[in-house]
């Protein structure tokens, strides 16, 4: 593919981002979608820079750009676990698997709401009876490179809602494409995820008994189904920029990445993203950072802070990783999650 060509598909891309923004922007529309859990900080590295479109490098690319496998060369493990408000936490694992002239790679993603004490009218209160509620999602990605600077990919993944008896259930896809621009050092990076079906709950919770003729006695009375209504994803476009600046600092111990994301959400109204990671030591301590939905009004998250350690890889047959990751928010309580990265 010629260079022109490439610029050409980038410009249309970035034409079509932004003609997708204004279309969202018109609406929040805050509230009317389902699995919400899909928009919660996601990698420890990515959620604590905020702005990874163009930059995320690890298995989370299979749901945040999966078009990011295809900077992974050796298979890659990442473990994740956050504590969410009150006793809901959040988890993720996922895999990379470079094959021939592309990356593979899977994941699960959970969210677990807790222990809910079940109250109905006719009990006046609490039965002393409980149930659960969780999220989840399982995907296939793949991703490849086209050419040398243009790297495309693609996740199908199966989301399921469940609460007591009653659940909802949907295909999802995310396509995600980066681009390392003729500008040295500055990769240029699209993703659009959550695209697909919609989500209705059904479930015995949702039968309950009914009367046809509530003015005769003695007549058949049915079981009825409460029919719920289907609600869409939170479909999300990004439109990310890297700028790797190692130059800065004239050595090869020191490496600076800024990163820059617009974010254009089917739910909420259009907002801007900035990070940047700073890898001290030979890339054996990062510091990152990221102040996340610049612009949003009514925006509850304040700022993302990260730590991570690189253990030196002369010490074990693999590359080893730490990953802890900080989200401050306004109202609400502070979120820590850490993580595990294995390369081998």
């Amino acid at each position: 593919m010629k260079t022109n060509n490439i610029q050409g598909i980038v410009f249309l891309v970035a034409l079509l981002s932004m003609n997708c923004s204004d279309a969202f922007a018109q609406l929040s529309k805050v509230g009317t979608t389902a699995a919400d859990f899909l928009n919660m900080p996601l990698g420890a590295r990515s959620s604590s820079m905020s702005a990874y479109t163009a930059t995320v490098n690890d298995p989370s690319a299979t749901l945040l750009n999966p078009a990011g496998l295809t900077d992974m060369t050796r298979n890659s493990l990442l473990i994740e676990h956050t504590d969410w408000f009150m006793d809901m936490n959040h988890s993720f694992l996922g895999a990379a698997i470079p094959s021939g002239k592309g990356v593979w790679g899977v994941h699960i993603l959970a969210m677990n709401y807790g222990e809910f004490e079940e109250t109905t009218a006719e009990a006046q209160g609490k039965t002393g009876r409980t149930f659960g509620a969780y999220s989840a999602s399982f995907g296939l990605s793949y991703g490849r490179e086209l050419t040398s600077n243009l790297s495309v990919g693609a996740t199908v993944r199966r989301v399921h809602e469940q609460i007591w008896n009653s659940s909802a259930s949907t295909t999802l896809f995310d396509v995600g494409t980066l681009y390392r621009t003729p500008i040295p050092n500055i990769t240029f990076g699209v993703s659009v995820t959550n695209v697909g079906g919609t989500f209705q709950m059904t479930g015995n919770d949702l039968i309950i008994g009914s009367d046809p003729d509530d003015s005769q006695e003695g007549n058949y009375n049915p079981d009825a189904v409460l029919y719920t209504d289907k609600y869409a994803a939170p479909l999300v476009l990004r439109v990310g920029l890297e700028w790797d600046i190692q130059e800065l600092f004239g050595n090869q111990s020191t490496n600076l990445t800024l990163t820059a994301d617009g974010i254009a959400p089917s739910n909420n109204l259009q907002s801007v993203s900035v990070g940047a990671e700073l890898s001290l030591l030979q890339e054996v301590v990062y510091v990152r950072g990221g102040l996340p939905t610049i612009g949003l009004r009514d925006a509850t998250q304040t700022f993302n802070f990260g730590l991570a350690l690189q253990a030196p890889e002369d010490l074990m047959p693999f590359s080893l990783q730490i990953g802890y990751a900080y989200h401050g928010y306004d109202y609400l309580p502070r979120v820590s999650k850490l993580s595990l990265l294995i390369d081998f």
